[in-house]
């Protein structure tokens, strides 16, 4: 069998199934790595190509796609995972993503949506907290001290909102409503760190004229700026 596969846009091929086998195991193929065969209509990543080939004697993880000794390995229900990956998939399980398929990326506009709602949740908290800061002096240079600080305050909530939900639950109430969840390249959970940085980064798409946001209309795996900053994805969750 030959295979092709791609790599910084380019592809490459074709190579025999031995051959895949050891840029697998040398780590030049990963499990994000798109694959393609005679047959198929369509490119997939490397973890998802279904029969993966593997040297002799070896086995493929996965998570990362190298090939391993089995003896270096731990099998669950039929997929074999290296020690290195062993956290991430036992994470991924127990929340409920499919193992060894690629990642459902989360479309543009249905991430419009999540932002609309999470906006509207925002702004319920928000309006009222403005208003009391408008009226609590007559004095103009005292309002616009007041406007000021209830921009910050403002901005202090929103980053508590995302950056709360994002570490906790891994989605905002937007997302949540949508079934959306944010995390690694690998499909693990992001952490506190993680969260925060993507809130900051998030700042930057919102910067560009919105341009940022835009972007995840055009990328194959649907990011946003801050996405590709942060190396997280959206994904949506199997019903």
């Amino acid at each position: 069998m030959e295979w092709y596969y791609s790599e910084n846009n380019e592809r490459f091929g074709p190579v025999s199934d031995d051959q895949m086998a050891e840029l697998a195991k040398s780590g030049k193929i990963t499990a994000g790595t798109l694959v393609w065969r005679e047959g198929w209509s369509d490119w997939r990543p490397w973890q998802a190509a279904g029969q993966t080939p593997a040297a002799s004697g070896t086995s493929v993880c996965v998570e990362c796609g190298k090939a391993f000794p089995p003896s270096e390995m731990i099998q669950y229900e039929g997929s074999w995972v290296c020690p290195t990956c062993k956290p991430v998939f036992f994470q991924k399980v127990k929340e409920g993503v499919t193992i060894g398929t690629a990642l459902n990326y989360a479309g543009f506009w249905v991430r419009v949506l999540a932002k609309i709602v999470d906006g509207i949740i925002l702004q319920v908290v928000g309006i009222p907290l403005r208003l009391l800061f408008q009226n609590l002096s007559s004095d103009p240079d005292m309002q616009l001290r007041m406007a000021f600080l209830g921009v910050g305050i403002s901005f202090i909530i929103n980053g508590a909102y995302v950056i709360f939900f994002l570490g906790k639950f891994g989605a905002t109430p937007g997302k949540m409503a949508l079934r959306l969840r944010v995390v690694l390249s690998s499909g693990a959970k992001i952490s506190w760190g993680r969260a925060c940085s993507r809130y900051f980064a998030e700042l930057l798409s919102s910067l560009t004229l919105g341009i940022g946001y835009l972007i995840a209309a055009f990328d194959d795996q649907k990011r946003a700026l801050h996405d590709h900053i942060c190396d997280t994805r959206v994904i949506r969750l199997n019903a």
